[in-house]
């Protein structure tokens, strides 16, 4: 019974964790007098921050957590990988492609931290493998993905040639990759539910085309947002894409817990 109370609560988690950002980011508009800004990681550099970093950062706490069903499991671990990210590595101030000095140095621990964490993780990951606790193949696809994503990271915030315009490095925003990259990795869950046999997919009919209709949403959103960020950036295009993708984000979610309110969380079915 412990082990279901705790499977309902991190499910709940998840879902305050996007009514906190919500909140956080409606309560700075009213603040603010009504000022609405290009998009939600704006937000960074608001009296918001602390919720918004402490959000994403519960958030990829509460989805590694989670096993998921099936191959679920994997890319809610890929999500966690990179939802503290879009709070450690902030977009450009004000629009421009730099971030204060000031913050540089909180960016830089930042990605410290969750270089060792990863480090750390990935070899709790080999002993519990190593011990048939969690299946090698999950490891090595999940904890593949955060090490290379930490290195590559760490390597752009500290080495002489890029460390200067980190997080901007050779064109590319990295906060922008690392939030396609989230929502593109929990877009993925609902997919592979949706695509599964009928027969072997255990929600209603209601929860089986929602399970279809989110990620159609979410790759539009992303899509309207990536559109938004090349061509309108100071424009509240990327703040629709993004607000829309994470309600499809909450909205799934609080369906699927509320579906699989009385299910235990069942183990990962990747092979070791």
């Amino acid at each position: 019974m412990t082990g279901l109370r705790t499977h309902r609560y991190l499910r709940l988690a998840l879902v305050g964790v996007v009514l906190a950002l919500a909140v956080s980011i409606l309560s700075e508009v009213i603040r603010s007098g009504g000022v609405v800004l290009p998009s939600l990681s704006d937000y960074y550099y608001t009296p918001a921050r602390g919720v918004f970093v402490g959000s994403l950062t519960a958030a990829g706490v509460a989805l590694l957590a989670l096993s998921g069903r099936d191959a679920e499991s994997v890319f809610l671990d890929i999500a966690a990988v990179f939802a503290p990210l879009v709070a450690i590595v902030p977009t450009g101030f004000s629009g421009a492609e730099r971030i204060p000095v000031d913050d540089l140095a909180g960016v830089r621990n930042g990605v410290s931290v969750y270089t060792a964490v990863v480090a750390a993780l990935v070899v709790l990951g080999i002993v519990l493998a190593a011990s048939g606790q969690v299946p090698w193949r999950r490891l090595a696809v999940v904890g593949g993905i955060a090490s290379v994503t930490a290195t590559t990271l760490a390597v752009l915030a500290f080495s002489p040639g890029s460390a200067v315009d980190f997080p901007f490095v050779g064109g590319w925003d990295l906060h922008f990759v690392v939030t396609v990259a989230f929502f593109a990795a929990f877009a993925a869950v609902p997919a592979v539910t949706a695509l599964r046999r009928e027969g072997d997919n255990p929600g209603s009919r209601m929860m089986r085309t929602v399970q279809r209709v989110v990620p159609v949403v979410i790759a539009l959103a992303l899509a309207v947002t990536i559109v938004g960020a090349v061509a309108a950036r100071e424009s509240t295009v990327v703040l629709i894409g993004e607000s829309v993708a994470l309600t499809a984000f909450g909205a799934y979610w609080l369906a699927q817990t509320i579906e699989r309110w009385d299910d235990a969380d069942p183990p990962s079915i990747t092979a070791r």
